[in-house]
């Protein structure tokens, strides 16, 4: 998906609109039903840490920093 910016357009695009067309579906024709989405950390696991929301202090390599988390765009 990372290929070039057209492949991860295409990944993205992929995703959330097939992610909105399986919602729209289910509110049509089976609206008591449920979806469960699982993103990375559904799909991998998780780490043997806690996982923080809003800042984590990371020590690398000798060099340390905290950080936004879970994501620090751009």
């Amino acid at each position: 998906s990372m290929i070039d910016r057209e492949q991860a357009v295409l990944t993205q695009v992929n995703n959330v609109v097939g992610t909105l067309n399986i919602l729209y579906a289910m509110r049509q024709d089976f609206p008591d039903c449920h979806l469960v989405k699982l993103g990375t950390m559904g799909e991998y696991g998780t780490p043997n840490i806690d996982i923080e929301e809003g800042y984590i202090t990371i020590e690398h390599n000798g060099r340390k920093d905290t950080l936004p988390y879970p994501k620090q765009p751009g």
